[in-house]
């Protein structure tokens, strides 16, 4: 069985949508970026890998998500 790592970046974006504040342009080529990552994970696990997270890797997928999460909550209220 083969290994594989992932960087955060693939994580955050298959994880989180991109957000409409952004300019079209942008948000199309996130959502374009987000659709592939998601595929990236969803063959991976169809091909039974193993998929190994480095310990900085859930640190920086946090960290990511938090300030999106807050970004959010700001715009919002």
């Amino acid at each position: 069985m083969e290994t594989v790592v992932l960087d955060s970046s693939v994580i955050v974006k298959a994880i989180v949508k991109p957000g409409h504040w952004l300019p079209i342009e942008v948000y199309r080529r996130e959502a374009e970026t987000h659709k592939k990552a998601r595929k990236v994970i969803e063959l991976l696990k169809q091909r039974n890998r193993t998929v190994v997270f480095p310990f900085p890797v859930l640190v920086e997928v946090a960290a990511v998500i938090s300030r999106l999460v807050s970004r959010e909550l700001a715009e919002n209220n």
